[in-house]
């Protein structure tokens, strides 16, 4: 008998690893971007949601660091605030990031209305 909950582990952790190294990818590239559109707007702002991207992608690998610890037990060998440590820093990595994509978006469609005006 296959044993069902270590292989939707497995699954999910593994989905999570491929989400985070896509979303670190992206980022570089974004962050790479030097082609000028017109003005360089979307390039600026291109780097700035990198950023977003980037802290993202780390809090997705906290999450998966902390499901596997969970999962595999260890996490009861370490004292309790190392738990919270984890979901403290992961949630402030989604936070930053989701922020700096917002802030960025809205300062980038900013510069382009200005523009077109």
């Amino acid at each position: 008998m296959i044993d069902t909950t270590h292989l939707v582990t497995i699954l999910l952790q593994g989905g999570e690893f491929i989400a985070a190294f896509a979303a670190i990818a992206a980022s570089i590239v974004m962050a790479n971007l030097t082609r000028k559109f017109g003005s360089g707007v979307l390039a600026s702002g291109f780097k700035t949601n990198s950023w977003g991207i980037f802290f993202i992608a780390i809090a997705i690998l906290i999450d998966s660091c902390s499901q596997y610890l969970i999962s595999s037990g260890y996490l009861n060998l370490l004292p309790s605030y190392v738990n919270m440590c984890l979901l403290i820093t992961k949630g402030a990595f989604f936070i930053l990031g989701t922020y700096i994509i917002v802030i960025g978006s809205k300062r980038t469609g900013d510069h382009i209305e200005k523009l077109m005006k």
